[in-house]
């Protein structure tokens, strides 16, 4: 049966993906198992200065502006994504529809291949709302607890959009360190034992690669970025794969796939829920 693939575990590490950030570091919390989805992505980065130049380049203090404006200029956004999951026990494929309003709401939701819906997510400023239609349970918390979960105070709405959209290019522009390439500019930075690089293209700053790692629990997260296209007027990577590694637990990899991008075109955020539900507190 095809639910089967959704069973309660099996979901703690397939939805540890999305967007686009880092439930790697954290506890496993059977909350959050779904919004991986949406936080793997998401990294705030901080500390050192130092920059090598070779041939022509972006000044430093251009190149760090221009990444501080990166996001996308936009109200709506909605898209379609193919989402396969490997581990060394389990190869599978869910799709998931993501809705957005600019500084107001994130909806996801994920289906299985016959496109049966299997969770609801919704997600404000102040909460994280979560359907778990296959075993009947409604959760509902503060959008602080999510910080909390996953050790990052500076975790924000913002972030999380920017992760969808991968423009999530957060820093501290006098601590970061950058270094330039024959073809890219390499940003380094490290805070709360977390090691994070970024690969940008020189020539048209898009992000080619971002990695992340624990030096405490010795994990690393790896996501490469591809297939970009112009939407709207910035590039948009519609290819994402996450390599996840862990000297304590299995190692994952997911790759990601937009088939369908869409901005500026109203949406509707459905989330009723039915009295048949647990609310689980």
């Amino acid at each position: 049966m095809v639910f089967i693939f959704f069973s309660q575990n099996q979901a703690l590490h397939i939805c540890l993906y999305f967007w686009q950030l880092e439930i790697l570091f954290m506890r496993r919390f059977p909350f959050f198992s779904l919004l991986f989805i949406v936080i793997i992505f998401s990294c705030k980065t901080v500390h050192k200065t130092r920059t090598r130049v070779e041939g022509v380049r972006t000044p430093r203090a251009e190149l760090l502006e221009k990444l501080q404006h990166s996001d996308f200029d936009y109200k709506w956004f909605y898209a379609k994504a193919k989402i396969e999951y490997d581990d060394s026990r389990n190869n599978q494929t869910i799709n998931a529809i993501i809705k957005m309003k600019k500084d107001s709401v994130i909806w996801i939701s994920l289906n299985a291949i016959l496109g049966i819906e299997v969770s609801r997510i919704l997600i404000t400023p102040d909460s994280v709302k979560l359907m778990d239609k296959y075993n009947k349970r409604y959760y509902k918390r503060d959008f602080n607890y999510l910080k909390q979960i996953i050790h990052m105070p500076n975790m924000t709405f913002d972030v999380l959009q920017k992760t969808i959209t991968g423009s999530d290019l957060s820093f501290d522009k006098s601590n970061v360190q950058v270094e330039k390439n024959d073809s890219s500019y390499t940003l380094e930075t490290s805070e709360n034992q977390i090691q994070s690089v970024i690969w940008l293209n020189a020539l048209n700053l898009t992000m080619s690669k971002k990695q992340l790692k624990n030096k405490v629990i010795n994990q690393s997260y790896e996501m490469n970025y591809s297939d970009y296209r112009l939407l709207a007027d910035r590039l948009f990577s519609y290819k994402r794969k996450v390599k996840i590694e862990s000297k304590q637990s299995d190692n994952y990899t997911i790759d990601m796939d937009y088939n369908k991008v869409i901005l500026n075109e109203p949406q509707k955020f459905p989330f009723t829920v039915s009295d048949k539900y647990e609310v689980v507190k």
